[in-house]
């Protein structure tokens, strides 16, 4: 079930994160795994090649549709395929109440997470439909299922896109697509350093498990969600936040 051989994955976020253990979990069973990002992605692709991987970087910003259209010609011209797509890119800013969050802020959170969201599945799903399969992972958080403070537009971006999941998945499912979303509680990621010690302290009780994730154990589930071993999901959300929605 977890074997990618001759699979080929695009992979946002790809720098750093969630994004890049995805990435080279994708890479380690097999996939060519596309690395997009605006930032550390050469390095990614660097280290699964010498692990003996196929990987591929482009430098591009998830706002962008031309850069969308071109990254996948190009990837469906050196491939053939899109198997799938992992829309992980996402950022979080803080001060972001409803009344302190600038409009500017709240665009590009909106833009970068929910949008970039969209405009990553525009513009894959054509060549997956016309292949009748596919795999779309986006990547949502506990902040679109439970009100979390200083966090209005990022609550607001990642509802969004457990909101397209659920739409996107029943609306592909008869073309063998399967989309659904991983929703992670709070994880050690680059995202951390707009995190002030405090916050990530009162985030600490919320969490069951008594920790916080690592990248590794949401790329793993992410992993599932591209692989045949989740053929009969579509439309479904897993969280993989050690029990906060639970509470």
């Amino acid at each position: 079930m977890m074997d990618f051989k001759g699979k080929v994955a695009i992979v946002t976020g790809a720098g750093d994160g969630i994004g890049r253990a995805a990435a080279k979990g994708l890479a380690g069973y097999g996939a060519a795994v596309v690395l997009v990002d605006v930032k550390g992605v050469d390095q990614v692709a660097a280290d699964i090649v010498a692990a003996g991987g196929a990987a591929v970087a482009a430098t591009m910003d998830v706002r962008d549709v031309a850069a969308w259209d071109r990254l996948v010609a190009d990837t469906l011209g050196r491939f053939g395929a899109i198997d799938a797509l992992v829309n992980n890119a996402g950022i979080a800013v803080p001060g972001d109440t409803a009344v302190d969050v600038s409009e500017d802020v709240w665009d590009r959170i909106m833009d970068i997470n929910a949008k970039g969201v969209w405009l990553g599945m525009k513009a894959v799903l054509p060549s997956m439909i016309k292949n009748k399969r596919g795999k779309i992972c986006n990547v949502a958080s506990t902040a679109a299922h439970i009100g979390l403070k200083n966090a209005a537009a990022y609550c607001a971006s990642k509802g969004a896109v457990l909101a397209l999941t659920r739409q996107a998945g029943v609306q592909y499912a008869p073309f063998n697509i399967q989309i659904n979303s991983v929703s992670p509680g709070t994880t050690m990621t680059g995202i951390q350093k707009d995190i002030t010690d405090q916050q990530r302290a009162a985030f600490l009780p919320l969490t069951p498990i008594g920790r916080f994730a690592a990248s590794e154990e949401v790329s793993s589930v992410i992993i599932f969600l591209c692989s045949e071993g989740s053929s009969f999901m579509t439309g479904a959300d897993v969280s993989v936040d050690g029990g906060m929605v639970a509470l």
